[in-house]
């Protein structure tokens, strides 16, 4: 054998013998075997399946904590936590599974990380962003009351102009909450037919539905990240954003423009405030929080504040009229303690059993069904390894529907969130509709009291019920999982609208 065949030899069996190693250090779980260079991709397509039902079925067959690969080429190993224990020890506990994976589309979106979302927990600025934008939402609820009083009205107009026919609520419902959250942002309101309303909401469902559906070819094959040509559908995603990054952008510099400290009528104002005094305690950090973070601060609780509360008040709508005697509990409940007086955020806590239902909601359709994290660093869970960098994913539907945490899990029981004494359980440990850990929806207190005033605004009201030839009357109603596959969302349907 001559020695350059040798050497080539020699060498693969080093390369072989490293990989192999390597490969045998981490203790991984155990999970379903991929194919090549494909991994467990396309197993979604194949079992046609929401991601999240999918995983729940894996999760019988491989345990609580599973690993499946994914990606194109090398796929990546991701370990999948399908409890409300694996995922309290893994993103609560520990502080080492609280970065986010990073990629072509997450870069452009997030102008480089520049958010909360994506953001990485162990940057300075992102610390001081989250401490800044919980600051501000709290500092806003006082503003809450009239500002949901009013976007509610809008909606309440439009219903009342399709009573007693079939009717798709949900662009109405996405009126109200586009009205809230742009009030809430830039204090501006939305009519209904309003040109700019129905850009805006285009832009973002755009967005959404492109992304969602394909993603884009950039996060797949990261050599086209390169090319300055996009192809059709990364081009048709560029465009929407921009138009929705544009608006956003827009009514911030004129928001900056006639910021006045002793005039603060909405969150922008309230962050602006809190740069202000970041600067005078610390003027190099503050030097770094830029307007580019503040736009994209407001980006992300505009697009996430949008979606969770419109597609949960969809939900809602849909479990009213398919179980009326929850329906006429809650309107009892809101006639003997608060009649016909505009509802405020403070009435939370008297109506306990209209709470519940919107927490029963959340477990049964959590829009945000797989949390996606990853490790900082090696750790483990259960005596399994999970490498750095490795994504982890927290299977929250599964969480929700987990036998040894919940009675009859599959059943529609809103009491089961009402204890012994009357109050609320809010939050048990299995109940994750907003993740949990540092990472954990930062809007969320503002968008729970938003959907509740919301949907006790509306049974206040009305009352819903299906029409007779209705395709979900006497079915479960799916959510439009091929739309948009990591979350969930509920296909279109209609109601029938009658006023109380």
């Amino acid at each position: 054998m001559d020695p350059v065949t040798l050497t080539l030899i020699v060498g693969l069996l080093v390369v072989v013998c490293i990989y192999a190693k390597n490969r045998k250090r981490y203790n991984l779980p155990p999970g379903p075997k991929g194919y090549p260079f494909i991994g467990n991709t396309l197993d979604f397509q194949i079992e046609g399946r929401p991601p999240w039902l999918h995983f729940t079925k894996l999760a019988e067959e491989y345990g609580d904590i599973f690993n499946f690969k994914m990606g194109y080429g090398i796929p990546e190993n991701v370990i999948v936590l399908n409890t409300g224990d694996t995922v309290s020890k893994a993103f609560v506990k520990m502080d080492k599974i609280d970065n986010r994976p990073t990629s072509w589309s997450l870069d452009f979106f997030t102008d480089g990380s520049r958010d909360i979302s994506n953001g990485q927990p162990h940057d300075p600025v992102w610390k001081l962003m989250r401490k800044l934008v919980t600051s501000g939402l709290r500092n806003s609820l006082a503003l809450s009351d009239s500002k949901v009083q009013t976007a509610a009205e809008k909606g309440v107009e439009v219903f009342r102009k399709n009573l007693d026919k079939p009717f798709d609520m949900k662009p109405t419902l996405n009126l109200m909450v586009y009205n809230v959250i742009c009030d809430m942002l830039f204090n501006k309101r939305f009519e209904e037919g309003d040109q700019d309303f129905d850009d805006l909401y285009r832009a973002l469902d755009g967005v959404n539905t492109l992304f969602g559906n394909t993603g884009v070819l950039e996060d797949v094959i990261p050599l086209m990240k390169y090319i300055p040509y996009k192809i059709p559908s990364t081009r048709k995603v560029i465009e929407q954003f921009d138009h929705m990054i544009g608006f956003l952008r827009k009514h911030f510099e004129e928001h900056k423009a006639q910021f006045d400290p002793a005039h603060l009528t909405d969150i922008t104002d309230y962050l602006l405030q809190a740069r202000e005094k970041t600067r005078q305690e610390d003027p190099q950090l503050a030097d770094k929080f830029t307007d580019r973070h503040l736009v994209q601060i407001i980006s992300d609780m505009f697009g996430a504040g949008v979606d969770t509360s419109t597609h949960t008040l969809y939900w809602i709508m849909y479990f009213m009229a398919k179980h009326p005697e929850v329906q006429t509990r809650i309107q009892d409940e809101l006639d003997e303690y608060i009649g016909d007086r505009p509802l405020k955020m403070s009435d939370k806590q008297t109506l306990v059993y209209c709470d519940a239902v919107m927490h029963e909601t959340l477990r049964l359709c959590p829009i945000g069904p797989v949390a996606i994290h990853t490790a900082a660093c090696d750790v483990q869970i259960d005596g399994f390894d999970i490498p750095k960098d490795c994504q982890v994913w927290a299977n929250i539907y599964a969480c929700h529907r987990d036998v040894r945490a919940w009675d009859e899990p599959e059943s529609f029981k809103p009491e089961r969130f009402i204890h012994a004494d009357g109050k609320i359980i809010a939050r048990p440990k299995s109940w994750l509709a907003f993740s949990a850990g540092r990472r954990s929806c930062v809007g969320e207190s503002v968008g729970r009291q938003h959907v509740f005033l919301f949907f006790t605004s509306i049974m206040q009201k009305f009352s819903v019920r299906f029409p007779a030839d209705s395709p979900v009357k006497d079915s479960q109603l799916e959510s439009n999982f091929l739309t948009n596959p990591f979350f969930c969302m509920s296909k279109p349907f209609e109601l029938v609208i009658s006023e109380r």
